[in-house]
């Protein structure tokens, strides 16, 4: 009985430790899949700056805005709101933004939204994941506005975790869910991505679609990306009061 009970214990962690590997290359290959369908880890890793024209459906209005990223270094969005321009800018570590309305003074931005900012600065995306030291795990399958999706989980080095929903056809992503703090509390920040278009080799969503716990639905379409612009960076540093 104890031999019986011993092999059927082996056998068993044979085949748990058999299914925990058969999930973490299913999710490599998934995300391997995926990065091919945006154009390849060489073309994404070309990528070193962007710039971007959008409007911005939110609360009713139609905001035109312009975007900036440097890859890993900086992001500044500036946006258009009844005749104002309200600035948001990443610069490395830390941000800051303007809002005419609450004044004309440069506002240093909240760690907290700084650190959920940061991700968009990485302009490769998923093609370096592993190097990055980020974990990927397949956690299932659903329906997602009729399309079959894989949900693959990516945990960063520093605790942040993205989950991907990616098309079954297209390997293309169709919807991320990312957990950030937001002044104090932790909300889970949706932002569905369609429209894809191929700039330079690269498809980029031209659609994205956020679901805001704190100002609702804000729906962005891109009309113009340029690829590896010169920029001055400049731009990223805060302005002296």
């Amino acid at each position: 009985m104890f031999n019986t009970m011993k092999k059927f214990v082996c056998s068993l962690s044979i085949i748990m430790a058999s299914v925990a590997l058969t999930f973490a290359q299913t999710a490599e290959e998934i995300l391997t899949k995926s990065i091919e369908a945006r154009g390849g880890a060489a073309k994404l890793n070309s990528l070193k700056s962007m710039r971007m024209e959008s409007t911005t459906s939110v609360m009713g209005m139609d905001l035109a805005s312009k975007s900036v990223i440097v890859h890993k270094r900086g992001m500044r969005n500036d946006i258009e709101v009844m005749g104002q321009s309200i600035v948001m800018t990443i610069d490395g570590d830390k941000g800051w933004t303007i809002n005419p309305m609450q004044g004309s003074d440069p506002v240093a931005l909240p760690e907290d939204q700084v650190k959920a900012s940061t991700s968009q600065l990485d302009l490769s995306g998923m093609a370096n994941y592993k190097e990055s030291g980020s974990v990927a795990e397949l956690i299932g399958t659903e329906t997602l506005d009729g399309n079959e999706v894989y949900k693959v989980k990516i945990t960063s080095k520093d605790g942040m975790i993205i989950t991907n929903y990616i098309d079954k056809k297209t390997y293309l992503t169709a919807k991320t869910s990312v957990k950030v703090t937001v002044s104090g509390q932790a909300v889970e920040v949706d932002s569905k991505l369609s429209n894809y278009k191929v700039v330079d080799g690269i498809a980029f969503p031209h659609t994205t679609e956020i679901s805001n716990p704190q100002a609702g639905q804000i729906v962005t379409t891109i009309r113009k990306i340029e690829i590896n612009p010169a920029i001055d960076e400049s731009i990223f540093a805060m302005p002296k009061k």
